[in-house]
């Protein structure tokens, strides 16, 4: 009997051991929360919160305090309405892409409004090259289907 319960007991500790390496390596290989955009499980991209959002700004901008300040609600007052275009049931892709174009370009303006010219260069330079990421990636999607 307690050689059975010896090894009951062995093979539990083994099975913990093994589901808390399984563990350690998941936590080495997935990217930490608010990592920036990048691909998820299901194919479709992470969206930054505001506050991840404002620290890239910050490191690639070089933002000043002031700028942060004057730009973290307009990046939180975005992050809302592209929201409920995303939660909004009535709108169809298609329609849901073109306002959510449209709310990224009038908050990109309200945002360059408050950048220095330099800075706005930049930011315009990192959103053309985004975009022509965006069409790149739609391009082989079609060219997949066909």
């Amino acid at each position: 009997m307690r050689r059975r319960i010896k090894l009951a007991l062995a093979a539990l500790t083994a099975v913990a051991a093994l589901a808390g390496t399984h563990q350690a390596v998941l936590a080495q290989t997935d990217p930490a929360p608010g990592a920036g955009m990048g691909k998820v499980r299901g194919g479709g991209m992470k969206k930054m919160d505001p506050a991840e959002r404002l620290k890239r700004m910050e490191r690639h901008l070089g933002l000043t305090e002031e700028q942060k300040t004057a730009i973290a609600p307009i990046l939180a007052e975005e992050n809302g309405e592209m929201k409920a275009v995303r939660d909004d049931a009535s709108l169809n892709r298609t329609q849901k892409r073109e306002k959510m174009r449209e709310i990224r370009d009038r908050y990109h303006d309200r945002i360059g409004a408050i950048l220095t010219p330099e800075q706005r260069q930049k930011a315009d330079e990192a959103r053309d090259r985004a975009r022509d990421r965006w069409e790149k990636r739609q391009q082989r999607a079609k060219d997949r289907q066909n």
